[in-house]
């Protein structure tokens, strides 16, 4: 008689658990009845019953699927990714004139956004074009977010060569660029 009765009720939590369908829920529930948790929570920790009682059982599983998507919507615990860094140039300098094989120079950086490391790319353009001549890349170290750091490096190109051979006493500009 046990088996026949541990059988049926199983038979009801398969149902309920691919259906939503409970023949044991209340049509109205009680204002002060508990708010739905998802079926996965409510058949693994139901016992299946031996007895029946004569007030119909309040369950606490979800009647249709939205409801579900609703509990674990409400549960689900968000968390924000780090902010990414975000540098930007402060200052820009040449470290010493340029030569005849190469321009040394150099920057300071703060970095606006979350910690972390980037990189910086240092250009020696013509001096009446956005086109450069040299460029050298540095990577800027792991920086906390609101603070400082400096990095530089050495350009050197053929291009750049021949121009200060053609154009003794000539003059180039400088930009940086960032990437994080």
């Amino acid at each position: 008689m046990i088996g026949a009765v541990s059988g049926v009720l199983a038979i009801f939590v398969a149902v309920n658990t691919l259906t939503g369908f409970n023949p044991f829920k209340d049509p109205d529930p009680s204002p002060t009845s508990e708010p739905p948790v998802s079926r996965t929570f409510a058949a693994a920790t139901r016992a299946p019953r031996t007895t029946r009682t004569t007030e119909p059982e309040k369950t606490r599983e979800p009647v249709s699927n939205t409801d579900v998507a609703d509990v674990t919507t409400t549960q689900a615990t968000r968390t924000t990714p780090p902010a990414r860094p975000e540098f930007q140039v402060r200052s820009s300098q040449w470290n010493g004139p340029c030569n005849d094989n190469a321009c040394s120079m150099s920057a300071v950086f703060r970095n606006n956004g979350g910690t972390g490391s980037g990189s910086a790319t240092f250009f020696v353009l013509w001096p009446d074009k956005f086109s450069y001549l040299a460029q050298c890349s540095v990577a800027l170290p792991r920086t906390a977010g609101d603070d400082f750091t400096s990095a530089g490096c050495i350009a050197s190109s053929a291009q750049l060569q021949d121009y200060f051979r053609t154009h003794r006493g000539g003059t180039v500009r400088l930009y940086v660029k960032t990437e994080s």
